[in-house]
């Protein structure tokens, strides 16, 4: 019995050994995998923290590029706008009427206000360097051809012209010396008067006739120094230009031109003279000759200038293929006054003989004008101008006439 026990006891403690032994074999395989469940998302972890940390830098980066972008555009458009000016010229017709005579009929215009000539001249610089500018200015202006003029009845268009002209592109060197360098579009330092365009807050019709006597638009190059004296002083400009056009030159000859103003500091007085010569035509055979001689003298609150301004054109086709030479001369007086920063009051006459192809000789339309004009500031800038002319223009061979008196407002202003 006792023997029967003990193998009893002994199989069941082996079996409970080997029960024992299996699930601890079962344990360690599952531990084994536990192990290599928890390394492997360890080094996913590893991984996604990496992953954080090179985010972290390119969101720290973020701010930081968009700070070189915005300094990458503040220096671009700093850049852009250092030496950069704008401004501009304003003109406005507030009314203009015109009434008088053609070939002994009367004629008249409404009274109208935003006719005659709109205009706004947009001007844009850039300084390039201390010693390089960069010059332009465009005209943008809306036409009622309401000016009188021989050959025309006295009336308004009741359509606009709008137009757009370049009116300076130029480059401005400053030289050794003292002397300055403008190459390009410009107006030519002919008649003071135009060339500096003193004339814009003085009157608002400029003298009927006259512009073909003054204006001059060109393209080329110009030299300019001025010679300083203890009692006077020599401004001297010298210029190669087209001649014909503003644009492109119509021969193979340069039209020349020298202008000098000599002031006398004690006196305030300055002579104004200018010579031009050059080829004009296409074909290069028509020899131009212009002239200008004149003064400018001030005193206190007055104001006296004068221009007389001669044009030859040699060689000009008329109606009937025959070559003659068209003259364009005449003159004008300015007196001025101004009363004080707020008022100023000017009379002006002037006279101007212009050639006109006829069948075999040359005619001329004639011009005598005299305007009165009170400019009234509203800011030294600004200032609206009232005006008065009467023209009196005959065509030399007496078929046509034009008597007229024309009264105009308007405001101009420069910014």
């Amino acid at each position: 019995m006792f023997i029967i026990l003990s193998v009893v006891c002994a199989f069941m403690f082996f079996n409970a050994g080997f029960a024992k032994a299996d699930d601890i074999s079962d344990l360690k395989e599952q531990i084994k995998a536990l192990q290599e469940q928890t390394q492997a998302l360890n080094a996913k972890i590893q991984e996604l923290e990496v992953k954080q940390e090179v985010q972290a830098k390119e969101i720290k980066k973020v701010p930081e590029l968009a700070q070189k972008v915005s300094d990458l555009k503040e220096s671009s458009l700093g850049q852009l706008t250092e030496g950069l000016s704008i401004g501009g010229h304003l003109k406005l017709y507030m009314f203009d009427r015109t009434q008088g005579k053609h070939n002994g009929k009367s004629q008249h215009t409404n009274l109208s206000s935003g006719v005659g000539t709109h205009a706004f001249v947009l001007y844009v610089t850039k300084q390039l360097a201390d010693w390089l500018k960069l010059d332009t200015a465009t005209d943008f202006g809306v036409s009622a051809s309401a000016t009188p003029a021989i050959g025309s009845d006295i009336t308004r268009a009741y359509n606009t012209t709008v137009s757009t002209t370049l009116r300076a592109l130029n480059l401005q060197a400053l030289l050794s010396g003292g002397y300055e360098l403008k190459v390009g579009i410009f107006n030519p330092m002919f008649s003071e008067e135009f060339s500096k365009e003193t004339f814009w807050h003085e009157q608002y019709n400029m003298n009927a006739g006259l512009c073909y006597l003054q204006s001059w638009h060109d393209s080329g190059i110009e030299l300019y120094k001025n010679f300083d004296f203890s009692k006077w002083s020599l401004p001297v400009y010298l210029a190669l230009l087209n001649g014909a056009s503003q644009y492109v030159d119509n021969n193979d000859d340069k039209m020349v031109l020298l202008h000098i103003a000599p002031e006398l500091f004690q006196t305030k007085l300055r002579l104004l003279g200018s010579l031009a010569t050059g080829k004009w035509d296409d074909g290069d055979n028509g020899q131009a000759l212009f002239s200008v001689g004149g003064f400018d003298w001030k005193y206190q609150k007055f104001n006296l200038t004068s221009e007389y301004i001669y044009k030859k054109y040699g060689h000009v086709t008329t109606l009937g293929t025959a070559n003659a030479d068209g003259k364009r001369e005449g003159y004008y007086i300015r007196a001025m006054y101004t009363f004080n920063p707020t008022w100023r009051a000017l009379v002006k006459y002037s006279h101007a003989e212009l050639y006109k192809t006829g069948l075999v000789n040359m005619r001329s339309d004639k011009y005598d004008t005299t305007a009165l004009a009170v400019n009234y500031f509203l800011t030294p800038n600004s200032d609206i101008i009232t005006e008065y002319q009467h023209i009196d223009g005959e065509r030399s061979d007496g078929s046509d006439s034009i008597s007229a008196d024309r009264f105009t407002m308007g405001w101009r202003t420069t910014f």
